[in-house]
């Protein structure tokens, strides 16, 4: 118990501490004017004092500061705000449900606005997330077809930490159709129970105009549709290549360059008709206040009681006010009715044993501090929370104490983590048992799935080529030894020619053959294990190069895991008939 509250001690409001600079100035200066009171008291002995001085009580007066010093310490430690423990309170929030489309088409990447269009979308966007304080909030996507990023949640950091993966890149069919986008929001509304909702688009143009309205007009009353255009009327040309100009532009069918101009008229009546609101975007915040702002047509003011609590720090400053009141009691006597005036001021010196970063921010807040900066070695020193603290040791390579701390997480994410970090480390068998796991805890996990699949066919090369080096091996022996063979039976047969021979050049003779037979064989030996060693320092080449290639394949970033997903949902409403492969365009 005192132990967890030693590791949760901290402070809520710790500027308050800088009180004490000007209090304690103070509090010295009116120390020294009272050691200065008499001059008498240095020039006469303490003993005539009594007799000298006018003091009819017959003892020295004594100042209060020292009381309120102390009065002004606990003070200061009460509204710094002492905390260490939670409660758990229910959450509220309005009942303001939003669906943003956004672009991607490659028209986006236009940089008639700097640096392009498609930058420029992404912050607006991250800005617009930043402030939905309440509500809840979803993402989709489209070009020629249209995909959920993520359904209605409260949770917009999770969507922010996205914004980055969301390039056209990503989209499986290129083109421009707004139509299914917003039959999919009206998806996300019904399918989270929300009766009226808003929708935003953020696009540079609406290609088909005729489709759009029908779905906006028919929903105009529950989910109106408000847009922001980004782009310029004037336009520019699209690159081949993003961020290359030099390689070329965008031209249609019959060879002309195009121009992704934007239309603001269209845009205007388009949002006229669907019930909502039109802005150019701007540089400030102008654009997201305005069709963010409240109103009755547009969001529901009723508010709802989310379905999990939110913890919040019990303060324990107000209990330290009871040691005042007998502080207090006594500026009632005569002499010291001036020390409520002192009190305004609040003083306390400031000394504890915890770091200073530890008054207003956990391990885990101060960890995460440290990864955002890039630091993942001090991050994990840092974090308390096995899942934090794995994925700190895992970026900053520490693989097998980073296996360590996921093994301790009985979850889904926990299991796919640590057959990761097996993975990472060549414990390829060891993976493949977790990824199992994983999969067994939740069949949907797309990711361990996937890495599965590649540790698999990574491990059947490995065992691939170690038969292929163990086949190679018995060649190279049965071919040495069917070599000496041989050669023991050219020399039988060259001894028995060689009887006739006189017995002194016969010995000689085979003498000098049999030192020269040994000279090839060591030759040929020799050159046999540098032929080896040559082969297998190549086979081991190899099999490290597989292994780098496969580790490079291993997802870690959001934009493959969006594009393979999309990929496969595209596909699949082919397959089924619910899009036509005609509706995708060239850009």
């Amino acid at each position: 118990m005192i132990e967890q509250i030693l590791t949760d001690f901290h402070f809520l409001r710790p500027e308050w501490f800088y009180a004490v600079i000007p209090v304690l100035i103070l509090y010295l200066l009116l120390k020294y004017r009272q050691s200065n009171s008499s001059n008498w008291e240095k020039a006469i002995d303490a003993s005539l004092l009594p007799h000298l001085l006018d003091n009819p009580d017959g003892e020295i007066s004594k100042s209060p500061l020292t009381l309120v010093f102390v009065a002004w310490l606990l003070a200061i430690v009460a509204l710094a705000g002492p905390v260490w423990q939670k409660t758990e309170q229910p959450v509220h929030e309005r009942e303001d449900a939003l669906v943003i489309l956004f672009d991607l088409t490659k028209s986006m990447y236009a940089d008639d606005v700097k640096p392009t269009r498609l930058v420029r979308a992404r912050r607006k966007l991250q800005d617009l997330l930043n402030m939905r304080d309440e509500g809840v909030t979803g993402l989709i996507v489209f070009a020629g077809d249209a995909h959920v990023v993520s359904p209605l949640t409260d949770d917009t950091a999770t969507i922010i930490s996205m914004i980055p993966a969301i390039t056209p890149n990503i989209m499986p069919a290129t083109g421009s159709q707004i139509a299914p986008a917003l039959e999919r929001a009206v998806t996300l509304f019904e399918d989270a129970g929300v009766a009226s909702g808003r929708i935003l688009i953020i696009t540079d143009e609406i290609r088909d105009i005729a489709e759009a309205q029908s779905v906006a007009r028919s929903h105009r009353f529950s989910y109106p549709i408000s847009v922001m255009s980004v782009g310029s009327s004037d336009g520019a040309p699209i690159p081949l290549t993003p961020g290359r100009p030099n390689s070329g532009f965008i031209k249609d069918r019959s060879g002309n360059l195009v121009i992704a101009r934007v239309d603001l008229s269209q845009l205007q009546d388009f949002a006229t008709v669907a019930g909502g609101r039109f802005t150019p975007m701007t540089l400030t915040d102008e654009d997201i206040e305005y069709l963010l702002a409240p109103d009755p047509l547009l969001i529901n003011e009723e508010f709802r009681t989310l379905e999990r609590d939110f913890d919040i720090w019990h303060e324990e400053g107000p209990w330290l006010l009871l040691l005042l009141l007998p502080l207090a009691s006594l500026a009632f006597r005569r002499g010291w009715v001036w020390s409520i005036a002192l009190l305004l001021v609040l003083p306390a010196p400031q000394s504890y044993a915890l770091e200073w970063a530890d008054l207003w921010q956990t391990k885990d807040e101060q960890g995460l501090a440290a990864l955002q900066k890039g630091d993942a070695e001090r991050a994990s020193s840092l974090f308390e929370s096995p899942d934090w603290k794995g994925s700190a040791l895992y970026r900053g390579q520490n693989f097998q104490d980073a296996a360590g701390e996921f093994a301790n997480i009985e979850t889904t994410d926990g299991r796919y983590n640590l057959g990761n970090a097996f993975a990472k480390q060549g414990r390829l068998e060891e993976a493949i048992e977790v990824y199992d796991e994983a999969l067994a805890l939740d069949p949907d996990n797309e990711d361990a799935a996937f890495n599965k699949k590649l540790v698999e066919d990574l491990l059947q090369q490995q065992q691939q080529q170690q038969n292929q080096d163990q086949q190679n091996q018995d060649q190279q022996d049965q071919e040495q030894q069917d070599q000496e063979n041989q050669q023991n039976a050219d020399s039988e047969q060259q001894d028995s020619d060689e009887q006739d021979q006189q017995q002194a050049q016969q010995d000689e003779q085979q003498q000098q053959e049999q030192q020269q037979q040994e000279k090839e064989q060591q030759q040929e030996q020799e050159l046999a294990e540098e032929e080896l060693s040559e082969e297998d320092k190549a086979l081991d080449s190899e099999e490290e190069q597989a292994l780098k290639q496969w580790l490079r394949r291993v997802p870690d970033d959001p934009g493959g895991l969006l594009r393979r997903k999309f990929q496969k949902q595209h596909e699949d409403r082919l397959r089924e008939g619910q899009i036509l492969q005609s509706q995708s365009g060239d850009w």
